[in-house]
């Protein structure tokens, strides 16, 4: 993703829709249907999404189709810092009504302290979030998800009957849909690249 050449337009609240499905955390525990190349797969693919030195930024082309009312798109900015476990956010007017953003940390709850940390209703953990747009947990191998033969997670499912499907793709999936009682929403991605240390998200 090159800013220079292409402004990041900041993007929608796909991400307040995308989650909005999403209302609780996935269990934990072994399938037992994941073969154990599948299992060590997956275990390095964890630790490479989730490493500590990994910084990017991705924009993702949104779609929100609510059980009532109208189609709605736009698009999500999103700038990962593994350092911090932090994930900033940028949402577009089409979809939101009005440009907004946040900030999610790993481990933070949801109704956190620091402004918009979470645009999250229901009960779904920052670090719930950050997985689906990760493309894996920072957990091991549950009931929760499912695994392709190369240890890519392409469907995390979540008590209240939500279901976030993924097309795994380098360094972030490629699609990420997200199906649940409220309606459907769908992320496909346009850009991603490393986000240099020094750079700044725009501001709100």
């Amino acid at each position: 993703m090159n800013a220079s050449a292409r402004p990041l337009r900041v993007a929608g609240s796909a991400l307040v829709s995308l989650v909005l499905f999403l209302e609780g955390a996935c269990s934990s525990g072994a399938p037992a249907s994941v073969s154990s190349g599948a299992s060590a797969a997956y275990e390095a693919n964890r630790a490479k999404a989730w490493d500590s030195s990994r910084r990017f930024k991705a924009l993702f082309k949104a779609e929100v189709s609510p059980k009532a009312g109208a189609i709605g798109r736009g698009y999500l900015s999103v700038w990962w810092d593994g350092a911090s476990g932090s994930l900033e956010w940028r949402a577009s007017a089409p979809i939101a009504g009005g440009g907004r953003g946040g900030l999610l940390r790993k481990g933070m709850s949801v109704g956190g302290t620091e402004p918009d940390s979470s645009p999250l209703p229901g009960r779904l953990s920052s670090a719930d979030l950050i997985a689906c747009i990760l493309g894996t947990p920072d957990a091991p191998p549950s009931p929760s998800s499912v695994l392709d033969d190369r240890g890519n997670v392409v469907q995390m499912r979540f008590p209240n009957g939500e279901v976030v499907t993924f097309q795994p793709g380098a360094g972030v999936p490629r699609r990420i849909e997200a199906n649940g009682p409220d309606g459907r929403a769908v992320l496909t991605l346009e850009s991603y690249g490393p986000w240099p240390s020094g750079e700044e998200v725009p501001p709100l």
